[in-house]
């Protein structure tokens, strides 16, 4: 199976740069978990996405899917995994469980968080239907293969690529002294209720008070700055090309400075700003001519560009664009939408690949709102300036974990 214009750079780019390009998902539910009901519902899962179903191989010329008939790796432990290796069936995604989590880890080359959240909702379904028996949820029975397998990138009118111009940010490594480390997760649990009273008083959403409050810690820190801080908001770019359906990547972004002019504002008037920030930069015409640059781009480079390695260089150069130019990112895909499957999940954490400095995660399920922070860099001055604007706003939280992170490798073909 080829690779398609929406996965191109992510893959090129990821093996190229050799990180560890893969999302952890981490589901708590409120009993031990069964292995041989959570490997028949790994099962199902495994027929509903056939188009998952591959290993990543290559040419002289490039990567491909070559078809993979091995079952998905249903693993009993917590530690990291390796995809695309012998330990996962040389599958791209794998499953582990270890008393009553569940572990699902997903190469972000072939999909992004929507895609790989509907993966996590058809294993819990059929999970939570053979456990405790809940009712039929249509939308987890149905698929539209062909729909799914479409990528909007791959048809979308080329146009030529404007002339840009980036404004060098603020980085917690390089500007603002602290040493390089590997990647470190804080997994942070704040009350739904609580979170959502205080984002609403302050005319905000959960991204972006997130966004707001980690702007203003790294504010508090580095006052004297000479370089701004600039962060950026995954958008889910579906809706706004019309392929609601497919599961490759599909995402745009939004920008936010984080300048003295906002922190000089009342809390609710940056709620304000940033709120409007998003809906400006969230329309579906500016998210679709950036959506057809980068296919434009991509379909260049791989038509002018003929050998593997020429394609990785490139490639990898686009991924790791983003260095010095973003002091942090923040990703919210939303609330569970399944309360009948949220029922039965007591904690529910979103562990990203390690690709940027550093990076916000929100899940919301189980009547909490749940943060996963990375870092590539030691120390906790920036968390605990986080967590200690949650004290000031009268949010409770609680640190339930801390430590390197485990977000799945990736054996290169």
């Amino acid at each position: 199976m080829k690779i398609t214009t929406g996965d191109t750079m992510h893959v090129y780019g990821a093996i190229g740069a050799g990180v560890d390009y893969a999302v952890r998902f981490k589901v708590r539910l409120k009993d031990k978990i069964d292995p041989d009901a959570l490997k028949s519902s790994v099962s199902s899962a495994s027929l509903r996405f056939p188009y998952f179903m591959g290993r990543l191989v290559s040419t002289a010329e490039s990567f491909e899917y070559a078809d993979n008939d091995l079952p998905i790796a249903v693993i009993n432990s917590e530690a990291r995994v390796i995809l695309n290796s012998a330990m996962t069936n040389y599958h791209v995604w794998a499953v582990s469980f270890l008393d009553d989590f569940i572990y699902l880890d997903f190469f972000h080359g072939i999909t992004d968080g929507t895609g790989m959240y509907r993966v996590l909702a058809t294993i819990l379904y059929h999970y939570c239907k053979n456990v405790y028996g809940i009712d039929l949820i249509p939308e987890l029975e149905a698929s539209d293969i062909e729909a799914e397998m479409a990528d909007p990138q791959d048809t979308i009118e080329e146009v030529p690529a404007p002339e840009t111009s980036y404004t060098p940010a603020f980085t917690l490594e390089t500007d603002g002294g602290l040493t390089k480390s590997s990647p470190v997760i804080w997994d942070v649990k704040i009350p739904e209720d609580a979170f959502i009273k205080f984002v609403r008083e302050n005319d905000s959403t959960p991204g972006t008070m997130v966004e707001l409050l980690m702007g203003k810690a790294i504010n508090s820190l580095y006052p004297d700055r000479s370089k701004p801080i600039i962060s950026s908001y995954v958008i889910n770019a579906r809706p706004m090309v019309g392929a609601e359906a497919t599961n490759h990547n599909c995402l745009g972004m939004s920008i936010f400075d984080y300048s003295p002019l906002v922190n000089s504002m009342p809390l609710s008037t940056q709620g304000t700003v940033y709120r409007g920030k998003t809906f400006v930069q969230s329309r579906e015409e500016q998210v679709a001519a950036g959506l057809a640059v980068n296919a434009s781009t991509v379909k260049g480079i791989m038509n002018s560009t003929p050998s593997l390695k020429a394609r990785k260089d490139i490639f990898t150069a686009m991924f790791n664009g983003g260095e010095g130019f973003i002091s942090y990112l923040v990703s919210y895909p939303g609330k569970w939408k399944y309360p009948t499957i949220g029922q039965y999940m007591k904690e529910f954490w979103t562990h990203p690949p390690c690709t940027f400095s550093l990076m916000v995660i929100l899940g919301a399920a189980g009547g909490n709102i749940s943060l996963s922070i990375q870092q590539r860099f030691s120390g906790s001055s920036v968390v605990n300036a986080f967590l200690s604007l949650l004290e000031e706003n009268g949010i409770p939280y609680e640190v339930i974990s801390s430590g390197a992170s485990d977000v799945a490798g990736f054996e290169s073909p």
